[in-house]
């Protein structure tokens, strides 16, 4: 057996939407919010093998050297480090840091006791695995990521808090001072500052956000939020968090259609409006920054987060000799490749694969078997496999992990 399906776990958050999944995969809505398709091994969310009904963490173990080849087993054993999501958002997600490699190790082993005694949402270490993810927008989405520099933050704030600002803030003023530096002294101040404070400061920003009116709510056309409309659609369910400060303070990325958007760890982020494919290292690990009623630890939170402004760079990508399209992401867990219409010949393999179709369908030929890929579906390729063909009609994702 070369090729297997499986079924992914759905997660049902309040942010999700209640269509778009249950649209790709062909099923019934029954009303509650899909907010993402789960394809992996992580525990959080094992996927099942249709044809013999195994997690598929188990199943792959059954016969490691098939299904990973021994390359992957030097670097990663006989655990898959990728795991695949269909995001449905619908409402902004919290804003969110995930760690590195060293600091979910370190947060991991330290939380050893509170894992014994306290129930899982209480954990900030769900696994010893850094986080690292890209996103690729199936519809147009809309993302905060990473601090913009502190010479857009500035402006922004001395706007919409005339009264606060020069109490609390003029230090931002200064000159010849480290621009990260106060950006940092920033960030920790707004979420460190008194609930009187910070609910004085928040009436003031919301009433002068809504007074100014020539700051936009969302694009000219309509399709995307701006950082004055994804504030007041949050005060709506967080009136008292700290959180309402970050549109202003983190970029907000628009992506279209077939961009994506790559995120290192420590990279505090948000997805706000969209659909799209992520793909990411095999880890549940988030350090949450509010618009949240989940646990925010503010002291780990100001550990894990790297506090940098700069501008947000889209993914590059390039067509390969096979005529797939690689997204260039720097890490060692996973790579993402499309396929749009079009027969491919996959040669030279030496990596697990999971094969998803998100539109139309796909055949898939091997010397041993033929198979059709239907629309929702995902399989699973063994390494071992030497070649095959894909004939496309729609379009294809390939997740493997680079050599």
């Amino acid at each position: 057996m070369d090729i297997v399906q499986i079924k992914g776990h759905i997660k049902e958050y309040e942010w999700g939407n209640t269509s778009f999944i249950p649209a790709l995969l062909g099923v019934p809505e029954d009303g509650k919010a899909k907010a993402e398709l789960w394809f992996g091994t992580h525990p959080s969310g094992d996927a099942i093998v249709m044809e013999t009904n195994q997690n598929l963490s188990s199943f792959l173990k059954g016969d490691s050297d098939h299904w990973f080849g021994e390359d992957h087993q030097e670097s990663f054993g006989d655990e898959l480090p990728l795991l695949f999501k269909i995001l449905a958002i619908e409402k902004p997600l919290s804003i969110q840091v995930h760690p590195d490699t060293l600091q979910a190790k370190a947060g991991w082993e330290w939380e050893a006791i509170i894992r014994k005694r306290l129930p899982q949402e209480l954990w900030n270490y769900k696994d010893p695995n850094r986080k690292a993810e890209v996103i690729y927008a199936l519809t147009p989405i809309t993302a905060m990521c990473g601090f913009r520099p502190l010479s857009q933050i500035a402006p922004i704030l001395k706007l919409l808090l005339p009264e606060g600002y020069p109490k609390y803030f003029s230090y931002l003023d200064e000159t010849g001072v480290d621009q990260d530096a106060q950006l940092s002294r920033l960030f920790k101040q707004l979420y460190t500052m008194s609930k009187e404070t910070l609910s004085v400061l928040i009436d003031e920003y919301i009433a002068s956000l809504k007074m100014h009116e020539e700051l936009p709510t969302s694009t000219a056309d309509g399709r995307f939020l701006e950082s004055k409309g994804i504030v007041l659609a949050s005060y709506v369910s967080y009136p008292k968090d700290p959180g309402l400060f970050c549109p202003f303070l983190l970029n907000v990325t628009h992506l279209e259609e077939g961009e994506a958007l790559y995120l290192e760890p420590r990279t505090l982020h948000a997805y706000v409006f969209g659909n799209g494919i992520e793909l990411m290292s095999a880890s549940d690990n988030v350090l949450r920054g509010g618009l949240t009623n989940k646990k925010v630890d503010v002291k780990e939170l100001m550990k894990v987060t790297e506090i940098k402004g700069k501008e947000v760079q889209k993914v590059q990508m390039v067509r390969g000799a096979s005529g797939r399209m690689h997204l260039l992401t720097p890490t060692e867990e996973f790579h993402l490749m499309v396929l749009t219409s079009g027969t491919y010949e996959i040669t030279d393999r030496r990596s697990i694969e999971l094969l998803f179709v998100s539109e139309g369908s796909a055949q898939f030929i091997s010397e041993k078997e033929k198979r059709m890929l239907k629309k929702g579906s995902c399989h699973v390729v063994a390494a071992s496999l030497g070649s095959y063909t894909l004939q496309v009609k729609g379009t294809l994702f390939i997740a493997d992990v680079p050599r």
